[in-house]
């Protein structure tokens, strides 16, 4: 995802005011201006074009893959108890329940997200893990609490917007009752950021270098790659991925428990498969949803 920042700034061409101030200027003093300037305008453009993009790219996602993620969710709070057949009643019901709060933390999130995995590898000074790791922390703060309220939306047709609100400003803790299940929001999510982001900008450098370098990848190639980077991402990451909808939805799965306890407790009612429960759905969302995202995300980029 990186971006030929420097391609951006005004030629002498480009701005006539521009070259007028560059004709009084002496070769020394034309020099130290650019050094000094065009890291500083690179910086600027990168958080810009990382939040705008990141926004744009979330809101496409959020908008088309929303059911996959709703059915997701359902399979994996499915009680023990309860069959297939009993759920299969309600799976494909009110699939956009949650859209509008997890749309509000999503999209914002992503921009923050994005905004500062650029800012940070632009600086050349942390490897592309670490900017993901430090961008995802940044974003949670914003998804991780409209997250869970979406899931409790989503596996509760009698919970509303309004009351979910309201429980947690009732609350006794209104920040725990909000980042419930927080340590594994981080837990699938710090890893899912470093994962999708540096396969997606792995498998871009190697396109670029084997297949007709010096060009931009087109619209199909980057879709391609952004769907392999999310099925591998998806698959890996959907075991915490459950241990978290478990602690949100505890109600629903029939358990008590919280923190890593949750996948215990998991273990014990439905076997060591439970874990893997919603994968097929969350594979089919985060693959399609990583072709969509990674191609609007450089749409953006090119067109800044």
């Amino acid at each position: 995802m990186a971006v030929a920042v420097d391609a951006r700034v005004p030629s002498k061409d480009a701005n006539p005011s521009m070259v007028g101030n560059k004709q009084k200027q002496t070769p020394s003093s034309k020099s130290t201006s650019t050094k000094t300037q065009k890291p500083k305008h690179g910086a600027s453009d990168a958080l810009r074009v990382g939040a705008l993009g990141g926004c744009a790219a979330a809101f496409s996602v959020q908008t088309l893959m929303f059911p996959l993620n709703t059915v997701k969710t359902r399979l994996q709070a499915r009680a023990p108890h309860v069959s297939k057949q009993i759920l299969r009643k309600t799976l494909f019901k009110g699939l956009y329940r949650g859209f509008v709060i997890d749309t509000l933390g999503s999209v914002p999130g992503t921009g923050v997200f994005m905004a500062t995995y650029e800012a940070l590898k632009l600086t050349g000074l942390v490897p592309p893990a670490v900017a993901a790791t430090v961008a995802g922390v940044a974003g949670s703060l914003l998804v991780a609490p409209c997250d869970a309220i979406k899931q409790r939306l989503q596996v509760d047709a009698t919970k509303t917007l309004k009351g979910e609100l309201i429980g947690i400003a009732k609350s006794k803790s209104p920040i725990r009752r909000a980042f419930v299940g927080y340590p594994q929001f981080l837990a699938r999510d710090l890893p899912f950021d470093a994962i999708q982001v540096t396969t997606f900008d792995a498998l871009k450098r190697w396109h670029g270098k084997t297949i007709e370098p010096d060009r931009h990848r087109t619209k199909k190639e980057l879709a391609l790659m952004g769907a392999a980077a999310g099925a591998f991402t998806g698959i890996v990451t959907t075991p915490m991925d459950v241990a978290r909808t478990a602690e949100v939805c505890a109600a629903q799965f029939g358990i008590e428990c919280k923190g890593a306890s949750c996948v215990v407790a998991l273990i014990k009612k439905g076997g060591p498969q439970v874990l893997l429960r919603g994968a097929v759905p969350r594979v089919l969302e985060i693959s399609l949803g990583g072709a969509v995202y990674f191609s609007a995300l450089q749409a953006a980029k090119r067109s800044s």
